[in-house]
């Protein structure tokens, strides 16, 4: 027993302290979520935002001129703060399956330590594609078709990107992708990456003519991207 004025026991003294840690992670925690000195408290939502339409000019990207695949419909939602995705439907000269399109998925850093740590899931694999999964898609997309993977990447402003072809004895397709993190030369430092993969198919067999608006794409997001060499497509 202690009387008045003795000294507290240790085994008070340490509970005391662990009271004090405990309530001064609690505060910690709360400014980090509250939205004070910058921190993102949206970041805790894990969960893709429904579809949302847009118009095109809100779009990060535009594709190069061309008549048969103008833009029927756009659309984007957000997971958490960090992926922002948009999806194009493009026009379709075919009777074929599937929707021509355009799909961009726009990767951003966190502005805090606190976002850092707390991301939703990536939304796009890297690499893009395996082989495996290659082939699911092509047959999903070309189903009937013979489909070829290039030999060798071609290039538009942006660098190198992949592509397969589909044909049968009227049309032809084409399926390209490519993961944009270039940031000495394109990016700004405040988006990590820009996935673009490109589907389209038309009458006939010019492949050329099916990328050209895949070369002649630009990207155009909020922040200013740096100025790329047109390096032009092969």
């Amino acid at each position: 027993m202690t009387g008045k004025g003795a000294p507290m026991p240790e085994t008070s003294m340490v509970g005391t302290a662990r009271r004090a840690a405990l309530w001064a992670a609690l505060a910690a925690a709360t400014l980090l979520t509250s939205g004070c000195a910058g921190w993102v408290r949206d970041n805790l939502t894990q969960s893709p935002t429904p579809w949302r339409r847009i118009q095109p000019a809100a779009l990060p990207v535009t594709l190069g001129e061309s008549r048969d695949f103008a833009i029927v419909a756009a659309r984007m939602r957000d997971t958490g703060t960090i992926y922002k995705t948009y999806n194009v439907a493009l026009g379709n000269p075919t009777t074929l399956p599937g929707e021509n399109r355009l799909t961009i998925d726009v990767q951003t850093l966190p502005d805090s330590l606190f976002g850092a740590l707390v991301q939703p899931p990536r939304v796009f694999p890297v690499p893009l594609y395996t082989m495996e999964t290659l082939t699911v898609t092509t047959r999903r997309e070309f189903p009937d078709m013979k489909v070829k993977v290039a030999d060798a990447a071609r290039r538009n402003r942006y660098g190198d990107y992949d592509y397969a072809t589909a044909q049968d004895e009227q049309n032809s397709c084409v399926l390209a992708w490519q993961l944009i993190n270039d940031h000495k030369r394109v990016l700004p430092e405040r988006i990590e990456a820009v996935r673009v993969e490109y589907r389209v198919c038309s009458v006939g067999s010019n492949i050329r003519a099916l990328l050209a608006p895949f070369d002649g794409m630009t990207l155009t997001l909020p922040e200013t991207i740096l100025d790329a060499q047109d390096l032009g497509g092969m």
